[in-house]
């Protein structure tokens, strides 16, 4: 007896790369719409301490005008919490959409207003269609 598997087509076509994510936001990463369905945060490059434990990766759905830190007119949709000295990973399996454009940033806290960038290099990468 035998099992048939019907295979999809490929689930995402773009990789986008941030090799050091911070406050200045990564507008429009794939040029078009789509949906992300992988995001890793690989925050290794640092060591945790008490004044920065982790970063926080805030996505929104926007093509232009983006500004990421403190003092910020753009709401982030999405906040990722990512430990220092760690590689985190979230699989959105549905996927998140984003109609105008993806866009992102990385700080040291988790309010709107945060200003600080990761001490340390922040890799961010995005599967998405």
């Amino acid at each position: 007896m035998s099992n048939t598997t019907t295979i999809l087509g490929n689930l995402t076509t773009k990789l986008v790369v941030d090799e050091d994510a911070d406050t200045t936001a990564l507008t429009d990463a794939t040029g078009t719409t789509g949906a992300a369905y992988i995001i890793r945060i690989d925050a290794t490059a640092g060591t945790p301490t008490i004044a920065e434990p982790a970063c926080y990766v805030k996505i929104i759905d926007a093509d232009s005008s983006v500004t990421g830190g403190g003092n910020s007119s753009s709401v982030p949709e999405l906040v990722l919490y990512a430990p220092i000295g760690q590689i985190t990973t979230y699989v959105i399996s549905s996927g998140w959409t984003f109609s105008s454009g993806l866009s992102f940033w990385a700080v040291t806290t988790a309010a709107v207003a945060g200003d600080t960038s990761p001490t340390s290099d922040v890799k961010v990468t995005i599967l998405t269609t």
